[in-house]
C-alpha cells in the first residue's frame, strides 16, 4: 500500500496539509508530523510509532523539510530495515505531486526522476516584456495535431472519444498541470473561450502552466467545437477547459460522444445570488439552468474537484 508522510521543523507540514489537499483531495495515505511544536510529541517518539505501525508490504515515501535536519536524520535511522521506504529531503509541491501521481510503485530510479522532473517547476518568473520576446511566434502546438492532414483512424468501437470537457473557472492552472494531466495521461489541452482567445496577454500567462510534453490550444467555443468535431480530434486523449457552464453546454450541443464532464471550479468569481452546490461549485439561477440542460445532453455528467474526490452526479443536486 502506498503511504506518504511530510515532516518538518515547526508547522511547515501541517501548514502543506491545506494546500496539498486542494490538489489530491484527503482520501490518500498521508501522516503530517511537526517537530519540536510545544502540544506535540517529542518528533523521535512520533517517527517510532509510525514506523512500528507499517508492514513490509507498504511502500513509504518521506517529504522531510532540510537534507540533513535533525527530522531528516531520525527518518534515516528509522527506515533501517525497512526497504521500503523512502526519503526525500527538501521538499516542495510539484516534487510531492510528481511523487504522489508518479508511479503505482516506487523505485530509487523513478524517484529520482520524480524529483528531477518536480525541480524543474521551480523558476525565476520573467516579467511580461521577456516572455512575449521568447514566446514561440506560431504557437499553435495542437493544430498541427488536430487540424493538418493525416491518415484518420477509426473511432472506439463504442463510439465514444477519449476526450474530457471540464468546467473550471481558472482554465489551466496547478490542478490542471500537476494532477488533471496525469490522471487522464493527457496528449493535448484545449481551451474553449472567446474572451481568452483574443487576449494574447491572458493565453501567455495560461501557456505557463502548461507542463513539458503536453501541447495547447486555446480558441473560441465555436472554433473548439469545429475541432472536436474534426475526424482526428477523436483519437487524442484530450482536455477540453471551459470557465462556464453554459459555455460546456454550447460545446455538448455539437460533440455528443466525449468520454466525461467534469464540473470542477465554478461560480466564485461569479458576483451575485448563488446556491453553493459543493465547496468548489457555486451556481447562479442561470448556470442551475444551463446544469440541467447539460445533463440532459450527458447524464454522466459529474461534480469532481480532484481525480481522488469521488465522483457526484449533477443530476442528484437538480433533484433537491
Amino acid at each position: 500500500m502506498k503511504k506518504f508522510v511530510i515532516a518538518s521543523h515547526g508547522t511547515l507540514a501541517k501548514g502543506m496539509r491545506q494546500t496539498l489537499e486542494l490538489f489530491v483531495g484527503n482520501d490518500l495515505d498521508i501522516t503530517y508530523m511537526s517537530a519540536y511544536i510545544e502540544g506535540e510529541k517529542d518528533i523521535g517518539e512520533q517517527i517510532n510509532t509510525y514506523v512500528s505501525s507499517l508492514s513490509h508490504e507498504d511502500q513509504v515515501v518521506v517529504f522531510t523539510d532540510m537534507y540533513g535536519g535533525s527530522v531528516n536524520q531520525k527518518f534515516t535511522l528509522a527506515a533501517e530495515g525497512y526497504p521500503q521506504m523512502f526519503i526525500v529531503a527538501g521538499f516542495n509541491l510539484p516534487v510531492m505531486l510528481e511523487i504522489i501521481y508518479g508511479a503505482d510503485t516506487y523505485t530509487r530510479e523513478n524517484l529520482q526522476q520524480f524529483i528531477e522532473k518536480g525541480q524543474e517547476a521551480m523558476q525565476l518568473v520573467e516579467p511580461k516584456e521577456k516572455l512575449e520576446q521568447n514566446a514561440p511566434k506560431n504557437d499553435n502546438q495542437l493544430t498541427t495535431d488536430l487540424t493538418e492532414k493525416e491518415e484518420t483512424k477509426p473511432l472506439a468501437a463504442n463510439g465514444i472519444m477519449p476526450t474530457t470537457l471540464r468546467v473550471d473557472e481558472r482554465l489551466i492552472h496547478g490542478q490542471i498541470a500537476m494532477v488533471w494531466s496525469k490522471a487522464l495521461n493527457l496528449e493535448g489541452i484545449l481551451v474553449a473561450n472567446d474572451e481568452v482567445s483574443q487576449n494574447d496577454t491572458q493565453q501567455m500567462a495560461l501557456k505557463m502552466a502548461v507542463p513539458s510534453g503536453i501541447k495547447v490550444l486555446i480558441r473560441s467555443v465555436d472554433e473548439a467545437g469545429e475541432i472536436l468535431q474534426d475526424l482526428r480530434a477523436p483519437n487524442k486523449r484530450l482536455l477540453v477547459l471551459v470557465k462556464t457552464i453554459k459555455d460546456a453546454v454550447r460545446l455538448a450541443e455539437q460533440v455528443p460522444n466525449m468520454s466525461y464532464i467534469n464540473i470542477g471550479n465554478v461560480g466564485k468569481a461569479v458576483t451575485g445570488e448563488k446556491e453553493t452546490l459543493t465547496q468548489f461549485v457555486m451556481l447562479t439561477a442561470e448556470e442551475r439552468q444551463s446544469l440541467a440542460e447539460l445533463v440532459a445532453i450527458y447524464p454522466e455528467t459529474a461534480l469532481q474537484n480532484v481525480p481522488s474526490d469521488k465522483k457526484e452526479l449533477a443530476q442528484t443536486f437538480l433533484e433537491n
